[in-house]
């Protein structure tokens, strides 16, 4: 099988997901007791995430989003170097299930550092990490003709696929006040393996969310 760039750019139009985008922005722990909620309005994913402080340096969260395809997942993240203003760095890794319009299940995982700096109402972030994805469910047939009408080859063998690829998120949040933020910047995904891609290697989306802190 095959994957080419439009593919994993619009992967759900052919039934299947990728990895959550809808993940940690910055590497400061929210504080143990504190929450915050992160809205995605539909660029690159329709999306909402919780986090929640479950020590002054651990977060977890929970993540749903629309890849035309509903996608779930659960995440953490460990602050290492945990400062109001400054650099910050952290441990972040999650993993995710997702149906599809066509019967494909995706799983997996991902993670990797994160590291941010902040000064007063402005925040740089900068999250590269791991993926991995199996989708499960593919009902292919032999004929090389059923293969053609699909945006990418794949082996008429098998229901099964798995694939790894790296993921850049680099951003900036600017903060309204000190609970509300706006969130803009582009993720870059990798392909690691190059006979996995019809097409080129990488490819960028850009992002756009809305956090409230409380």
């Amino acid at each position: 099988m095959k994957l080419s760039a439009l593919l994993l750019l619009l992967s759900v139009m052919v039934g299947c997901s990728i990895a959550p985008m809808m993940t940690t922005r910055n590497a400061r722990s929210l504080g143990e007791g504190n929450n915050k909620m992160q809205v995605s309005p539909g660029m690159p994913v329709l999306g909402v995430s919780y986090e929640r402080g479950v020590t002054e340096n651990w977060d977890m969260g929970l993540a749903a989003e629309l890849q035309l395809g509903a996608v779930y997942s659960a995440f953490t993240k460990y602050a290492f170097i945990n400062t109001e203003e400054g650099f910050s760095l952290a441990l972040s890794g999650g993993g995710f299930y997702g149906s599809s319009i066509a019967d494909v299940d995706s799983r997996g995982f991902y993670a990797g550092p994160v590291m941010s700096w902040r000064k007063d109402w402005f925040e740089v972030f900068l999250f590269p990490r791991f993926n991995y994805v199996h989708w499960e469910g593919f009902d292919i047939e032999a004929d090389e003709s059923e293969t053609d009408d699909l945006a990418f080859d794949i082996e008429p063998s098998g229901t099964s696929y798995n694939f790894r690829y790296m993921q850049i998120d680099l951003g900036f949040n600017f903060y309204t006040n000190p609970r509300f933020n706006l969130g803009v910047g582009a993720s870059y995904i990798y392909f690691l393996d190059s006979s996995d891609v019809d097409g080129d290697n990488g490819f960028w989306l850009p992002e756009f969310m809305i956090g409230w802190t409380f």
